[in-house]
């Protein structure tokens, strides 16, 4: 057989031979007197057991390896681990599809059942906007609403904490060193490590550390308002262990 042959046979192209001949994973044919290479049925079947391994995900060196020397242990092993990567992207590709399929049900809307129940929940709370845009980071980091679940079970946290967003709500047209800043500040001291202690893990590792949270959540505050929170944050911190 021509190159031309054994690759049609083999269902790949002759640029896809040569390069194997390159790479030292199809040996050379011996060649005729004309200077073509003559291939035979041994190297076609070679041939095939390296597209077969190739399409099954192998690297060109993997499949070198495997084939060499008929070293089959070693392609079981391979395989193997080709197997479990495989299983890992079907359980990702399995999760995908469900959540592809909960927003058509939901016809596009990013906004979980849970995080629209928190949302119904907050008809009369002050800065509701604000705190809507927190639900909805809060779900994104953690994948969970417990803390408003928690605060909503709790009537008089929930009082006191919608006393303190409706006077920080009022800090608006205030000078950032108006008393009333630290006043507020203060008070919410007293239900900061209640609320700190509700919080998931991945939430109390950036409130250690809360620059880039506050960063984003004071990004439209006023000067007054985002010293405020500023405060409350480094009160709670301290409060919490």
């Amino acid at each position: 057989m021509r190159i031309g042959e054994l690759a049609g046979l083999a269902g790949v192209s002759t640029r896809t031979v040569r390069h194997y001949h390159r790479i030292g994973l199809l040996p050379e044919p011996r060649r005729r007197e004309n200077g073509y290479r003559s291939y035979e049925l041994r190297d076609l079947v070679l041939l095939l057991r390296a597209r077969r391994l190739a399409e099954l995900g192998l690297a060109l060196e993997e499949v070198a390896d495997a084939l060499s020397d008929d070293r089959n242990r070693d392609l079981v092993e391979i395989l193997r681990e080709i197997d479990g990567d495989l299983a890992a992207q079907q359980e990702r590709i399995a999760a995908q599809r469900t959540a592809i399929a909960d927003l058509l049900a939901a016809e596009g809307d990013l906004r979980s059942p849970a995080l629209h129940a928190v949302i119904d929940s907050l008809t009369d709370f002050p800065g509701r906007e604000r705190e809507i845009l927190a639900a909805e980071v809060m779900e994104s980091l953690t994948g969970s609403l417990d803390l408003y679940h928690s605060v909503l079970a709790d009537s008089d946290l929930q009082q006191r904490m919608a006393a303190a967003q409706a006077d920080f709500e009022r800090l608006v047209d205030v000078s950032p060193n108006d008393p009333a800043v630290t006043e507020l500040a203060e008070r919410a001291r007293d239900f900061g490590p209640a609320v700190v202690a509700m919080l998931p893990p991945e939430v109390r590792d950036v409130h250690a550390d809360p620059d880039a949270l506050l960063a984003a959540i004071s990004a439209d505050m006023s000067p007054a308002q985002a010293r405020c929170l500023r405060l409350m944050f480094s009160y709670w911190k301290q409060a919490t262990p």
